[in-house]
């Protein structure tokens, strides 16, 4: 690992809040999923765990106690606007790679996701972290990126 990674890592460790998210379909096209009111919270422990959990506010409340006894449309709902997962992670230059060992989407877990890291002052005088997604192919073939900002959780905004 090189003293800039290091560096990097410092950086990244502890509780950041979603500030935005935008996702841009073939470099013109910019919206924000899940209708721009998305929460969440992303981690990273200084010994290379991280965990991210993004919600869409509003969901259905489910009419029982446990989210599998709830109806099915309820349970679709509820993983619909929910992404969560979480892991190792490294950094190589400007990107940390998410090394997946849980997901709600099955799919991802054993997989590597990278973002690009990126640093932008804020009204409050610190940076935020954005991380953004290598351009990616859709399952309707059109190239998207998702771009996220984080803003760092202080013990007195916890």
């Amino acid at each position: 690992m090189h003293s800039a990674d290091t560096a990097i890592i410092g950086s990244l460790v502890g509780t950041w809040q979603l500030a935005g998210w935008t996702f841009t379909v073939d470099g013109d096209r910019e919206t924000e999923p899940w209708g721009g009111d998305t929460v969440g919270l992303i981690t990273y422990t200084a010994d290379g765990r991280m965990s991210v959990t993004l919600m869409r506010p509003g969901r259905p409340p489910a009419p029982t106690r446990t989210l599998s006894a709830a109806p099915a449309r309820i349970r679709a709902a509820a993983a619909g606007g929910y992404l969560s997962y979480a892991g190792r992670y490294s950094v190589e230059d400007d990107r940390v790679i998410h090394h997946i060992e849980v997901s709600l989407m099955p799919n991802w877990v054993g997989s590597d996701e990278v973002r690009f890291i990126e640093w932008l002052d804020n009204e409050a005088g610190t940076q935020d972290l954005v991380l953004s997604t290598p351009p990616t192919q859709t399952d309707s073939g059109r190239t998207a990126v998702n771009r996220l900002r984080w803003r760092r959780l202080t013990a007195s905004s916890a």
